[in-house]
């Protein structure tokens, strides 16, 4: 391969393209080094590469991770046999970096079994600068909605260590300003990411978080979380991801994650009247107080062209 190198504690070798950090271990957490090591290669305008065995998994807030750094899961299938953890390309060494193989094809992606896989619930949440704001609602409802309680804990990295607490979140984020801060949520069988993004006109708070498997949840428990949070959110969308078990992602490659429903908030409404939400093209429209729930489970078009026809239906530019 390449010399080794010791520049950074979590990168195992690197080159002028690349940082690879080899991880031999069943579950792949986003470590502070590995965080630290995305950080690295980003200022330095290489790809961060998490080279891994084939049964590894990776947790839900480490596959963020490498989606938010665009980075890459490169999976070792023998000595000689590389692909993406994610689309399962097949991959090879240049000298410089993994790459994908010219002669190479994709797996076929593994068909989901009915009612598999973990809710995945992604908000999106708008607080206005001259407002005072507390950040971790989105989480706690949440959590309430599919555990019956608070978080857990919360940290700038896993293991989340730290006992739940908003306030202290929101002193964080603050003394933080502005630059932008992600962090890690788990609560019983949900973990995930609360990232805040300070702008001009405010604070954007992004709740991503997955878990429990769909076939623990009713459709009303999504309703009623959609309900607690239209006061609020911007947007909320809640799907099912085939390849996410338990909070964790297997590296063979799945099918995206489904839309079940789209939760569109006051301010967007309002713009366009609540005539026009109540003409959203989905399979059931349900107006919660001035906000629209819309959920894609029927229909006579598939739930992701629903999603795509929502999102053009309210003028969104792309889900949360």
């Amino acid at each position: 391969m390449v010399e080794q190198v010791t520049g950074h504690p979590a990168a195992d070798w690197a080159t002028s393209e690349a940082l690879v950090v080899e991880q031999s271990r069943g579950v792949v957490p986003a470590s502070s080094w590995l965080i630290d090591a995305a950080r690295s290669a980003s200022r330095s305008k290489r790809v961060l590469q998490l080279l891994t065995p084939e049964d590894s998994r990776l947790t839900y807030p480490m596959e963020l991770l490498l989606r938010d750094a665009a980075a890459e899961w490169v999976v070792q299938e023998d000595a000689d046999r590389y692909r993406d953890g994610i689309r399962g390309v097949p991959m090879t060494w240049t000298g410089t970096r993994f790459a994908r193989d010219p002669g190479g094809r994709a797996a076929a992606p593994v068909e989901p079994e009915i009612a598999s896989g973990d809710v995945e619930v992604r908000i999106t949440t708008v607080h206005p600068a001259a407002e005072p704001h507390r950040l971790g609602s989105a989480a706690e409802a949440v959590l309430r909605a599919f555990t019956g309680g608070a978080p857990d804990g919360w940290g700038d990295a896993e293991p989340a260590t730290l006992p739940w607490s908003a306030d202290e979140i929101t002193a964080y984020c603050r003394n933080r300003a502005p630059g932008r801060t992600p962090l890690v949520v788990v609560g019983g069988e949900v973990t995930g990411q609360l990232r805040v993004s300070p702008t001009d006109e405010g604070t954007i708070e992004e709740t991503r978080l997955s878990g429990p498997e769909s076939g623990k949840l009713r459709p009303e428990d999504l309703t009623a979380l959609a309900e607690q949070v239209s006061g609020s959110a911007r947007l909320m969308l809640a799907a099912v991801h085939p390849g996410r078990r338990g909070g964790f992602r297997g590296s063979r490659p799945t099918r995206p994650a489904l839309p079940y429903g789209l939760l569109v908030g006051q301010e967007i409404v309002a713009a366009r009247g609540v005539g026009h939400a109540e003409r959203a093209p989905a399979a059931r429209v349900t107006l919660l107080g001035s906000a629209a729930w819309c959920t894609m489970d029927g229909g006579r078009r598939p739930p992701y062209e629903q999603l795509a026809d929502l999102l053009r239906h309210f003028g969104v530019s792309d889900a949360p």
